[in-house]
C-alpha cells in the first residue's frame, strides 16, 4: 500500500487515514522517519541517525499539525519526539524519558519555551500551546510514562496503546540499516574486466 506524502522533509512509513476501533475522540496514527545529526538527548553524532515518530491523531485527522512538526525538525528540536499529536488547540508532544531526565530543569524549561515559541505563531494564523510529557518502553525502570493529554481516555488503555506502536515500529533515533536484497543468497552479477590497451604516440 502507497502511503500519503505529507512533507517533504521526512517520510510516511504508516499511514491510518481514518480511527481504527474506539479510543479517545477516535484515535488513529502514522508513522514517520526523518534523519537525524542529534541523538535522543540532542547531543550532536558523527554519523546521523533516522528517526522514527508517531502521530497520534484525533477524528479529524488536522494535517496542520505537519507544519508545526516541520518547524520543530527544522529548529533542531524532534529529536527526542516519540509522540506527537494535536487535540482541540493543544500540541501534546511526548520525548523519551531518556531525553526528559537528563538534562536540567532549565534545559527542559527553555526546550519547552523553544516548541511553544512554535507553536504560537503559525502559518495558518492558529496558536497552539505545548505541553509535553514523557514516553518509557521499559517497564521496570526508574522512569515514568507520562503522554499528558495525547489521547482522551482512561489511562491504561492509552499507555497500551502507544507501548503497542513503539512495539512495532522501535520508536526513537536509531543507526541506520540498508535495506536488504529480497534474497541474499542471490549476489549482484558480475562486473566485467575489460583492460584498457595503452595508448603509444607514433613518432615523427
Amino acid at each position: 500500500m502507497t502511503t500519503p506524502t505529507y512533507s517533504t522533509l521526512f517520510s510516511c512509513l504508516y499511514d491510518e487515514p481514518e480511527p481504527i476501533g474506539y479510543l479517545g475522540r477516535g484515535a488513529h496514527y502514522s508513522v514517520f522517519r526523518s534523519v537525524e545529526w542529534l541523538d535522543v538527548v540532542r547531543a550532536p553524532l558523527a554519523v546521523p541517525q533516522v528517526h522514527d515518530f508517531a502521530v497520534i491523531w484525533d477524528e479529524d485527522h488536522d494535517t496542520r499539525v505537519i507544519d508545526v512538526i516541520e518547524k520543530i525538525y527544522m529548529a533542531g528540536l524532534l529529536s527526542p519526539v516519540q509522540f506527537i499529536g494535536e487535540r482541540k488547540g493543544i500540541l501534546s508532544v511526548i520525548v523519551a524519558a531518556k531525553f526528559y531526565w537528563a538534562h536540567s530543569q532549565d534545559t527542559l524549561n527553555a526546550y519547552i519555551q523553544n516548541l511553544n515559541n512554535i507553536s504560537g505563531s503559525l502559518n495558518h494564523g492558529d496558536s497552539w500551546e505545548t505541553e509535553v510529557g514523557m514516553f518509557d518502553r521499559s517497564p521496570g525502570s526508574s522512569h515514568q510514562t507520562d503522554l499528558q493529554g495525547l489521547i482522551m481516555a482512561d489511562e491504561h488503555r492509552v499507555i497500551t496503546y502507544v507501548r503497542n506502536i513503539d512495539s512495532l515500529w522501535n520508536l526513537g533515533t536509531k543507526p541506520f540499516t540498508p535495506r536488504p536484497y529480497p534474497d541474499s543468497n542471490i549476489s549482484p552479477p558480475a562486473i566485467p574486466f575489460i583492460p584498457i590497451k595503452p595508448t603509444t604516440k607514433s613518432s615523427d
